[in-house]
């Protein structure tokens, strides 16, 4: 096999697609549970496609690309798992593609091939999420053109305005879906300052690249009145220190060993075997630099899943790539390979089925237990969110972490307006409120007084029947 894609044919990719496909298969034949991120992203999508504006009528940190997009997916597909799989498994497999036609045009190894693609989808396979549309996939892959334009800035050749420009754009764009990306800038502009002769001119246009985005998004904004929304509800939350863990650090080093370790060999082998050019050892040490930054991004990520290091497969890629083309025989490489992709492979799907002890997808996965409400239009007054999975989200308060400093100081005029605006304009059949949280602003606002009799932990709508 290893034969097979070391041969620069870009029709080589068709049998990466078959490979692929095969390693995937078994997850459109048995779904996955639906995990708490892509619970979300239907969530999300379903209130952009009703019209509703995020930040503003939609209360979360999400990246408004990622919430626009959402709402397309939403309006082709509903909220149908397999058809995101679908589209998951053909985005997934053109980044990688992309990957190895980037190293191969930069000339990035000692000889032309299609390595890179084939170990970055054997890698993307290490959890059944990967397969996941989210954010974090979508962002990703704005982040290799990036990593593309980087490579042309170090290239002497290729150093010119439009390519730091884009460099940043791209990263820009990047930050748009998941806004932890934009760690890349400062790994950019590190690299640039380590392996090129950029001057002050270059790092401006980089800069000005990444902020033209956001500058035009806060413009958007600005027309609607929303600025303070967005940057109450996008820019602070993501700048802050707040995340959810989905999964234990022992599920996940589990998970990541197989391809952590040749990761780690692969930089060793280099380091003693490697025999390259200057221009080659550049490239090593800015994808080095790179593949850091990717393991600071997950640091500062606001969820920690496995989906999370999906940054760090192309660097993962890049050093094994090398490291598979310096051993002294074909033999040996081509039985890293083999047991490369068996080995994450089983790993994936002994985890997914509960065989490896070690592996706990609980905190990922949405539980279906104790949900007494089917096809309603709710509002969840604390963290029981997976209650979304058979219902649909009411007024704008989807992020709790977000919404309940308003739902808890209701001795503020704003909040009270806030509340107010969000349950007129959407007003959900059932509110969950197990706390009472909504007693102060029932007093405060009699037509919801009316309108609501409280039943137990819930507040239902007088004219719902149960």
């Amino acid at each position: 096999m290893l034969q097979y894609f070391r041969i620069n044919d870009p029709y080589r990719l068709l049998g990466l697609l078959a490979i692929f496909l095969l390693i995937q298969l078994p997850l459109f034949i048995d779904s996955p549970s639906l995990t708490y991120p892509e619970l979300k992203s239907l969530i999300i999508g379903e209130k952009v496609h009703e019209g509703n504006s995020l930040y503003t009528e939609v209360i979360d940190s999400v990246g408004p690309l990622a919430g626009w997009f959402n709402g397309l997916l939403h309006f082709c597909f509903g909220r149908s798992l397999l058809a995101r799989h679908i589209l998951a498994f053909f985005v997934l497999f053109f980044q990688a593609s992309y990957l190895g036609i980037i190293f191969s045009n930069q000339k990035a190894f000692a000889e032309r091939t299609y390595i890179p693609s084939l170990i970055y989808a054997i890698a993307c396979c290490f959890s059944f999420d990967n397969l996941s549309l989210t954010p974090e996939l979508l962002g990703a892959g704005a982040l290799l053109p990036a990593l593309n334009n980087l490579f042309k800035e170090i290239e002497f050749r290729e150093q010119r305005s439009e390519s730091i420009f884009n460099l940043g754009l791209f990263i820009s764009i990047a930050s748009l879906f998941t806004f932890s990306y934009s760690v890349f800038l400062i790994g950019a502009i590190i690299t640039l300052a380590f392996f090129t002769r950029s001057t002050l001119r270059k790092y401006i246009l980089l800069v000005v690249g990444f902020l033209l985005p956001h500058l035009l998004l806060l413009a958007m904004y600005y027309l609607k009145d929303g600025v303070s929304d967005l940057w109450q509800f996008f820019y602070i939350p993501n700048l802050s220190l707040y995340a959810v863990s989905y999964i234990s650090n022992s599920s996940l080093w589990t998970l990541l060993s197989l391809p952590l370790s040749y990761l780690v060999i692969s930089l060793v082998l280099m380091n003693r075997e490697a025999r390259l050019s200057k221009y080659q050892t550049q490239l090593v040490q800015a994808t080095f630099f790179w593949t850091i930054f990717s393991f600071i991004q997950v640091v500062i990520s606001k969820d920690f899943r496995p989906q999370n290091f999906i940054t760090l497969i192309p660097g993962l890629s890049f050093f094994i790539t090398h490291c598979l083309l310096i051993l002294p025989r074909k033999r040996f490489a081509s039985m890293a390979v083999w047991i490369f992709l068996c080995g994450t492979v089983m790993g994936s799907y002994l985890a997914r089925y509960g065989v490896l002890d070690s592996v706990e997808y609980t905190d990922l996965n949405v539980s279906t237990e104790s949900l007494t409400h089917t096809g309603k239009r709710l509002l969840v007054l604390d963290d029981f969110w997976n209650i979304y999975k058979d219902n649909h989200l009411a007024s704008p308060f989807l992020n709790w972490h977000l919404a309940k400093d308003v739902f808890s100081q209701p001795e503020y005029y704003e909040n009270v307006v806030k509340v107010y605006d969000g349950i007129k304009n959407d007003p959900p059949e059932i509110i969950r409120d197990k706390n009472d949280l909504m007693k102060p602003f029932m007093e405060r606002l009699p037509e919801l007084k009316r309108a609501y009799n409280r039943k137990g932990m819930y507040y239902i709508r007088s004219d719902v029947s149960m």
